[in-house]
């Protein structure tokens, strides 16, 4: 089978969309079947894979470092007359799914469309727009998407829920995004240790991670202010660690420093997509407190890396965790949050009891089980053209 995949962010951007299609992508081909990216261009970076078109992009904002591809080239409709998908499949709903759309009905295959996240959740980031206006048209598009594709996926049945309240009447399928279980739950040894040096992580301390953008609506600073609600309480043999970049780095740097953190918590930046799984592994806890996430791709790394995982009581966390099972859900609070991670943090037999049950869940989410899923989606909506 001939997948073309539509997306309006790739390598080398690290996000949980990425990663799902990455993973998504990498299972197919490993399954025999062939795949091509269509995807925006990045500034300064060239791909090592074949079979991936870069449209031209632009930058419309400077709050998120995302190129806008410019849906326009005729290279593209080339490559997809010759390479001849059999389905097409759209991983956002602006942008690179206008061409996508047109394709598709040219050759009359199939067309999904996955929504992988809570866009109005992130509409302040359209430019001279104000947020109610741009969480409108953002409603519209995906409504007006929605009568032009033959299916709509979700990755949890919180992000279902949502779409359905915009009142789109075509099926909706919950398919979870997945991940290569083991790139996170295979230990190297020799890089941990080496990891552990460069970062000078010599004391007994409880080390914390988040891995993610640091973007304002991941509500990184709840965990920063928690933190200090435990050094007030006596409670300090600790270290933070965030693993990322983003829009909010800046202000979450100074209020480490205005709230005397400066020795607690470490800013690692960016890292490569292969080296994640490091970073999680010379962790002892996940720390999370988005409550924008229609997934939380991240929460399943973390659990298949067999973190205990604290994450904020919303959609994303709460379709994942079973709370004090294989995680623990806090409510949207500082307070609550600061009294779960000092639980954590002074229990080890209860980070161990949830480390033990956190790669079981992870296993649901392999990338083995759910590709074929994508695929029995794929071959049935094939035989109903």
């Amino acid at each position: 089978m001939k997948i073309a995949f539509f997306t309006n962010c790739y390598k080398p951007l690290i996000n949980g969309v990425v990663s799902s299609i990455v993973s998504l992508k990498e299972a197919l081909e490993r399954k025999g079947h062939e795949t091509y990216i269509f995807a925006p261009k990045v500034e300064d970076y060239k791909d090592e894979e074949d079979n991936i078109f870069r449209y031209h992009s632009i930058n419309l904002t400077q709050k998120v470092k995302y190129p806008i591809a410019i849906p326009l080239s005729l290279k593209a409709g080339r490559i997809i007359s010759e390479f001849d998908p059999d389905i097409i499949h759209i991983h956002h709903p602006f942008v690179l799914s206008l061409p996508a759309i047109m394709y598709a009905e040219k050759l009359k295959i199939p067309k999904v469309l996955t929504l992988h996240t809570q866009y109005e959740r992130y509409s302040h980031y359209v430019p001279a727009i104000p947020p109610i206006i741009a969480h409108e048209a953002l409603r519209r598009i995906i409504v007006n998407l929605a009568d032009k594709v033959d299916i709509i996926t979700t990755p949890s049945q919180s992000m279902k829920e949502l779409i359905e309240q915009y009142g789109i009447t075509k099926e909706i399928m919950v398919i979870p995004n997945a991940i290569d279980i083991d790139t996170f739950h295979k230990k190297d040894e020799k890089e941990i240790k080496r990891l552990k040096k460069e970062l000078k992580l010599f004391t007994d301390d409880i080390l914390i991670v988040y891995v993610g953008r640091v973007s304002f609506e991941k509500n990184i600073d709840k965990i920063i202010k928690a933190l200090a609600l435990l050094r007030d309480k006596k409670i300090t043999n600790f270290q933070f660690m965030v693993v990322g970049e983003g829009t909010a780095l800046e202000d979450i740097k100074n209020l480490v420093q205005s709230l005397n953190l400066t020795e607690k918590v470490r800013f690692v930046g960016a890292v490569d997509m292969e080296q994640v799984g490091n970073y999680y592994q010379i962790a002892d806890i996940f720390a999370f407190s988005s409550t924008s996430e229609t997934f939380g791709m991240v929460i399943i790394e973390a659990l298949a890396s067999g973190l205990p995982v604290l994450a904020v009581r919303a959609p994303g966390a709460v379709d994942i965790i079973t709370d004090g099972v294989d995680g623990i859900l806090a409510e949207n609070d500082i307070t609550d949050f600061a009294k779960h991670l000092a639980n954590l943090i002074q229990h080890r037999d209860l980070r161990e009891k949830i480390s033990q049950n956190a790669f079981r869940t992870a296993r649901l989410y392999s990338i083995d089980t759910v590709s074929d899923q994508v695929l029995a989606l794929y071959h049935r909506l094939m035989e109903q053209i």
